[in-house]
């Protein structure tokens, strides 16, 4: 826990974005809508809730603090209960083991999602998903039109078609049916990379397919981040100028993560073939650190001696 100064109210580090009184109205705005639906316990960022028809739920806060950051505090009661409307009631009006039978409508709303391994909690052993790293999991999930619901560990097991397929289909989806917008992030004359941007909540499993926006793809990969939901941030590596451009996605990705809506990981990676090898950074008063493992000192940056004919980061 933190505490913002002259608040007198302590505030976690996931909301840290508000000061304690506002945070205070923010708990209470949450127990008011939650209470009407159930019994409720807050701790850590997450809400559990009991409800009245015996239904339980987990519910991550994190996402619904930012989303009430980005406007006015009177706004903030509809916004919470049109939020638990679409997570607690939009998947009951669906009958999800129908849909899982079905694989006409399987093939129409199959997608893959990222998620933090640890907003899943106790769902991770309950849903179809690919560890990617240790903080990052692939989801195979249905896009349905008022939600987005996992697909439950059983179900692939009745489709006509492997795992692998699956998730093919899924990723295939969300290249055809959720294109992103591409953005230049520049910094003074020497710091270059992309932006990859849009509303829907499957940005980020754009880095599925990565190797489709490197052309030609480098021969030591590139530098990756999806701090949100909405967000994938790209840098070819091309030479040791990799180093001034990795310091300033550090500093982009820990804001958009911050900022949200739908956080995942502030993390850099090292993307190579497929593969992510996390890069720890550290952002104080003094700027930015960076610690590179081992894998990635011997692995890129002794390769990078002088520029290759990719032109400069």
């Amino acid at each position: 826990m933190s505490e913002r100064s002259g608040s007198g109210v302590a505030v976690p580090a996931w909301a840290g974005f508000f000061d304690g009184s506002e945070f205070a109205e923010f708990v209470a705005v949450v127990l008011g809508d939650l209470e009407r639906r159930g019994d409720v316990a807050i701790a850590d960022g997450v809400a559990e809730l009991a409800m009245v028809d015996g239904q339980r739920h987990r519910l991550g806060l994190q996402n619904l603090a930012q989303l009430c950051n980005q406007v006015e505090s009177e706004q903030w009661g509809e916004l919470v209960r049109e939020h638990f409307d679409r997570v607690l009631v939009s998947t009951q009006t669906h009958d999800l083991e129908a849909i899982g039978k079905d694989f006409d409508q399987v093939e129409r709303l199959l997608k893959v999602r990222l998620y933090a391994r640890a907003s899943l909690g106790e769902l991770t052993d309950s849903t179809v998903h690919r560890v990617l790293c240790d903080d990052l999991v692939a989801v195979l999930v249905y896009d349905l039109p008022d939600a987005v619901a996992t697909v439950p560990t059983e179900v692939p097991a009745t489709w006509p078609c492997t795992l692998d397929q699956a998730f093919e289909l899924g990723l295939r989806n969300v290249i055809e049916q959720d294109p992103v917008e591409l953005e230049i992030i520049e910094f003074g004359d020497d710091v270059r990379f992309d932006a990859l941007l849009g509303e829907s909540f499957f940005v980020t499993s754009h880095l599925l397919a990565l190797a489709d926006y490197l052309d030609p793809e480098p021969p030591m990969g590139a530098i990756v981040a999806v701090p949100n939901r909405h967000t994938l941030l790209l840098a070819p590596i091309v030479d040791y100028s990799i180093l001034e451009t990795l310091m300033a996605m550090a500093v982009l990705s820990q804001r958009r993560y911050e900022e949200g809506p739908g956080s995942l990981v502030p993390t850099l990676f090292w993307w190579r073939g497929g593969d992510l090898i996390p890069l720890p950074t550290d952002i104080g008063d003094e700027g930015v650190q960076f610690f590179p493992p081992e894998e990635f000192v011997e692995g890129c940056l002794e390769r990078l001696t002088k520029p290759s004919a990719y032109g400069p980061n």
